[in-house]
């Protein structure tokens, strides 16, 4: 990525300063938006760009998955267990370019989004958000693709 570009600095000030949900939430985010990307790509019968985005997303969800760090706890284990559906759901879309099984993946992306943007706005209320995301969680996904 090149730093020159106005809004890829921005870009990667965000993510470098971002707290831990906030990352979650901006992964979410990428996820849903690239759903929506393939599925009009596949409508233009532009298949192959669409399977590139595929494989973005699902990096997405296992990157989402690997940071699951206690999955004895209840929440974590549902969290996982959540991962793991829309990856298989993902699969699915791809296998027979299921249009129906995309939209429901968007769907519970969309969800999943507004409840990490909720905690994300309430982080920002309270200030309770850490200073640099690098200090408390150590995503290693590349959000310029």
């Amino acid at each position: 990525m090149s730093l020159s570009d106005p809004i890829e600095r921005f870009l990667q000030q965000e993510v470098e300063s971002a707290s831990p949900a906030k990352l979650h939430w901006l992964l979410l985010r990428r996820a849903h938006s690239l759903t929506v990307t393939i599925g009009d790509l596949w409508a233009k019968g532009d298949v192959q760009a669409a399977n590139q985005w595929i494989i973005l997303v699902r990096d997405i969800l296992t990157e989402l998955l690997s940071g699951i760090v206690d999955p004895s706890h209840s929440l974590a284990r549902q969290q996982s267990d959540l991962y793991i559906f829309l990856s298989a759901l993902l699969a699915t879309a791809e296998q027979g370019r299921d249009t129906a099984a995309l939209k429901d993946l968007r769907e519970i992306l969309e969800i999943e989004m507004i409840s990490w943007e909720m905690l994300v706005q309430k982080e920002a209320r309270e200030g309770t958000a850490p200073t640099h995301a690098s200090e408390q969680s150590g995503s290693s996904f590349d959000f310029s693709a």
